[in-house]
């Protein structure tokens, strides 16, 4: 009969003898690890050796048949040095007749043993154990192979593998110390999701999303971008070694509708008298409402995204803004300027510069009067009456004078102003605050200072005590209603930049019913080609319209942009070193009064020169 079923197999194709053997014997292998079962189909390959096997072979194939298990208490060991190792206990259960020896080839680690086991690798026996404390670092594999008789005799079953880990330091399975967080985040957000665990050795990771595999996810950190509705749910990680495993609690991820957001900001606009000028903003999210506001006060009836401001003219002119909401959030846009080619005339008529004057040293704003007459202006140092304004510091007397451009004397000088009626009226005239009392130590003077062509003078702030130091207002006002023959073309402060109160803070007036186009520079780097030392490095400045709360336009590096450069030229100022981090910006401005506000990045103080240039000649 045996004969004639080898002749049989003989017969068939590789795929149908092996199919036969599966169904004569179907022998499941069976590992069992730490008290977890894992299934594996017997090797084609046996089947293939096996259909040739003669017929006593047969029967003893059949001897290890049926539900046999071979049974290994741990097949990973992970152990180190000096430390014995859990014992490892291996045997065949299941089988018609119990194992009578096993086959152990490969690696064993240097210091463990296996009991009774020959130089050959031969244990005879139904059980064996593997036991000892390693002695060296490295990675070995057992191979176990069961036969049916002693020595090796008989069918053979598995062969089984048992891996061994040894390390200088013991080994631990994961353990999480950070779990990764639950977040709530808007559509189209980018959400990472991390944890942090202690294991020995480094471990692997496996991100799940509500139980079900994120393909590619194999990292400590999971990145999702653009994330939508369809992302939310519920992520843990499974993170394992070769000493254990462990599932991070739960992160819920909520996706909630996309944020409003602006995508384009108004631009400013120059336009002809009488043209229209409209103003649009880009805008996302659900529900979108819009406010136009003309210089922070709200315009009737402008809820549009787009602002249509027809028949231009100088009552146009100003810093137009808008605000989105949706919902519960509210954004804000940018200001965008509107002015106006009214045909009519501005001018500089009104400088003013607050800054620190240290002690022993000057805070000097200095003007260019352009044109061939006198001219009459009102220059004023203040210090102590600042203090009714709420600032703090001030200078306690300072001392005024009033330098021609390339001169060391001064053309006129004032300590204290006296409370002079002149002087009074003057500033009523001019628009300037009075001063706290007649007896002020606050310095003033009203002079006419002679022009021819471009002439420049400095206004120097000193204390009357060197040792003392405070902040101070340097004031230069144009005296001659309508501005007269002569006007202010350029305007500057050069002093010590300081942080909070201390900082430099520069301002000017348009006066007028036309626009006016500008150059503002905060020079700090560039200072040091005439040999100026302890220089602000990094200026930066802001301008902000008088008497608001935002800002019109801002610079910190002024990126040797060409367009820049044409405007010193124009200007007559003197070149920036390129690359330099001095501030520079261009802009056409509405009349009205503006404050230059100039600090150093990152808090940084120094001496720095503001400038203000007129383009408009």
């Amino acid at each position: 009969m045996r004969h004639r079923l080898a002749q049989r197999l003989r017969q068939l194709t590789p795929p149908a003898a092996t199919l036969l053997l599966l169904l004569e014997r179907t022998p499941v292998v069976r590992l069992v690890s730490s008290g977890a079962e894992f299934g594996a189909s017997v090797r084609v390959s046996a089947f293939v050796r096996a259909a040739s096997a003669t017929a006593a072979a047969l029967g003893a194939v059949h001897a290890l048949a049926g539900a046999t298990q071979f049974i290994v208490s741990t097949n990973n060991v992970y152990g180190s040095l000096g430390t014995p190792i859990t014992p490892v206990a291996f045997t065949v259960i299941g089988a018609t007749v119990p194992p009578g020896s096993f086959r152990i080839s490969g690696q064993l680690p240097p210091g463990l043993t296996v009991p009774n086991m020959n130089a050959s690798g031969l244990l005879n026996g139904a059980t064996g154990t593997i036991s000892g404390t390693p002695t060296a670092v490295g990675t070995y594999t057992l191979s176990l192979l069961a036969y049916e008789r002693p020595d090796g005799g008989g069918d053979s079953y598995g062969p089984t593998l048992v891996s061994f880990v040894i390390t200088a330091t013991p080994s631990a399975g994961p353990t999480i110390t950070t779990p990764p967080a639950s977040q709530t985040v808007a559509a189209g957000s980018t959400v990472t999701l991390s944890v942090t665990v202690l294991a020995n050795p480094a471990p692997t990771y496996q991100w799940r999303k509500n139980g079900t595999l994120v393909p590619g996810a194999t990292g400590a950190t999971l990145t999702l971008t653009n994330v939508q509705a369809a992302d939310a749910g519920s992520y843990t990680v499974v993170v394992s070694n070769l000493a254990g495993l462990v599932t991070s609690p739960a992160a819920v991820l909520t996706v909630s509708a996309a944020l409003p957001g602006i995508t384009s900001h108004p631009v400013s606009q120059y336009v002809a008298a009488g043209a229209t000028a409209t103003l649009t903003v880009g805008a996302t999210g659900p529900g979108l409402a819009f406010q136009w506001q003309k210089d922070g006060v709200a315009i009737a009836g402008a809820t549009e995204s787009s602002l249509v401001l027809r028949n231009a003219g100088p009552a146009t002119m100003g810093f137009y803004a808008v605000t989105v909401r949706s919902g519960n959030t509210t954004l804000e846009s940018a200001p965008a300027a509107v002015t106006v080619n009214t045909g009519g005339t501005s001018r500089l008529i009104n400088v003013s510069t607050r800054g620190y004057v240290p002690a022993g040293g000057a805070l000097t704003p200095g003007f260019v009067l352009q044109g061939n007459t006198p001219k009459s202006l009102v220059i004023r140092a203040i210090g102590p009456t600042l203090g009714s304004f709420g600032v703090g510091g001030t200078l306690a007397d300072p001392v005024l004078d009033v330098i021609p451009l390339g001169s060391s004397t001064a053309f006129a000088s004032n300590d204290n102003w006296g409370g002079a009626a002149a002087l009074a009226s003057a500033f009523s005239r001019v628009g300037a605050f009075p001063l706290a009392a007649a007896t002020s130590t606050d310095a003033s003077l009203a002079t006419a200072l002679t022009t021819s062509g471009a002439s420049g003078y400095t206004v120097r702030i000193t204390s009357k005590n060197p040792a003392i130091a405070g902040i101070a207002l340097a004031e230069v006002y144009d005296e001659d209603a309508g501005g007269g023959s002569v006007r202010l073309i350029n305007v500057s402060t050069s002093g010590f930049v300081g942080t909070g109160d201390q900082a430099l803070v520069p301002g000017f007036v348009i006066g007028g019913n036309a626009p006016k186009e500008v150059l503002i520079r905060a020079v700090g780097p560039g200072l040091s080609q005439f040999g100026v030392t302890g220089v602000l490095a990094d200026p930066q400045l802001t301008l902000v319209p008088l008497g608001r709360d935002f800002s019109v336009a801002a610079n910190d590096n002024w990126g040797n942009a060409a367009a820049l450069q044409a405007a010193f030229t124009q200007a007559g100022a003197f070149p920036l070193p390129a690359g330099s981090n001095d501030a520079a910006v261009v802009l056409r401005l509405p009349p009205g009064g503006y404050t230059v506000v100039v600090s150093g990045v990152g808090n940084t103080t120094g001496t720095a020169l503001v400038e203000v240039y007129d383009l408009d000649r």
